[in-house]
C-alpha cells in the first residue's frame, strides 16, 4: 500500500487526506512547500475565453491606448 501513496514533488514527504495540497501540471504539492502567486485574472465573454489579463479592475482607455485611438470628451 505504501508504493500508491503519492509525495509530495518538493518535500517528498506523503499526504494525509485532510492536507492542502496544490496541482501544477499533474504533480501535487503540499500547499505550505510552494508560493502562490496572482499573476493574472481570466477574460470571458458570454462563455467564450478571451485570454489572460491583469487588469482586473479596468483603466482609463488612455492609459492604454494611443491618442486618436479613443473618442476626446465633448465639452
Amino acid at each position: 500500500m505504501s508504493e500508491k501513496l503519492k509525495r509530495c514533488k518538493a518535500c517528498e514527504e506523503t499526504f494525509t487526506w485532510n492536507e492542502d495540497v496544490i496541482l501544477v501540471n499533474d504533480d501535487v504539492y503540499h500547499k505550505d512547500c510552494v508560493s502562490l502567486y496572482p499573476t493574472g485574472y481570466v477574460a470571458y465573454i458570454d462563455d467564450e475565453f478571451l485570454g489572460e489579463t491583469e487588469n482586473e479592475d479596468g483603466s482609463s482607455a488612455y492609459d492604454i491606448l494611443d491618442e486618436g485611438e479613443y473618442k476626446e470628451e465633448s465639452v
